[in-house]
């Protein structure tokens, strides 16, 4: 098992993160957040770190299942996906929560949240 789902994409970098913006959006997900990392590392140690861009996505329906649930799972959320450049390609790459959160907590009904989640991840990037 993978703790995270990467893809080679064949677009520009700015393609390509708008287009995962749009995917993950009109897949009723939201954009928490996001964070140029490249930016803030050139900045910080004065390096040519190739485009390096952390998108947070949050599902309101999943996010509910979770937090009602447990409130304390907010920890694992939202949901992060990087698109970044390496070696002249561009690569999405998003966590996989049914691989992480069973390594911290052992719960059959968090697990099955967890695989949905996950799986809801690998098709909306198979569909970019």
């Amino acid at each position: 098992m993978n703790y995270s789902y990467r893809k080679k994409i064949n677009m520009s970098f700015e393609e390509t993160l708008d287009e995962v913006r749009f995917v993950f959006i009109e897949k009723w997900f939201w954009v928490v957040s996001n964070i140029n990392i490249s930016e803030k590392i050139q900045d910080k140690v004065d390096s040519n770190f190739k485009n390096y861009t952390v998108l947070w996505f949050c599902n309101p329906e999943l996010a509910y299942k979770y937090l009602s649930y447990n409130k304390d799972l907010w920890v694992f959320l939202p949901c992060s996906v990087a698109i970044y450049e390496k070696d002249d390609e561009v690569y999405i790459s998003a966590g996989l929560p049914d691989w992480i959160l069973p390594l911290s907590i052992e719960d059959h009904k968090l697990n099955e949240l967890s695989r949905e989640l996950s799986s809801k991840i690998k098709v909306i990037i198979d569909s970019i």
